[in-house]
């Protein structure tokens, strides 16, 4: 049982990092920015900024892992 379950997730995360890790990082990215854009009235400037290009960051990051 406990050979099962390792093999389950040593495939999983092996999965994860090789197919889904830029879907993951694209996604992450615009929700960031989603999320940002509807709280530009409620927080700093500085922190939306930021959090603006932690999103951009993100996706460019998704972009080129899915271009390998």
């Amino acid at each position: 049982m406990a050979k099962t379950i390792k093999n389950f997730i040593v495939s999983f995360v092996t999965a994860f990092f090789t197919k889904w890790l830029e879907d993951f990082f694209i996604f992450v990215g615009v929700a960031v920015i989603v999320i940002n854009t509807y709280l530009i009235t409620t927080v700093d400037v500085n922190i939306i900024a930021g959090n603006y290009l932690l999103g951009l960051i993100l996706i460019i990051l998704g972009v080129v892992l899915a271009k390998q």
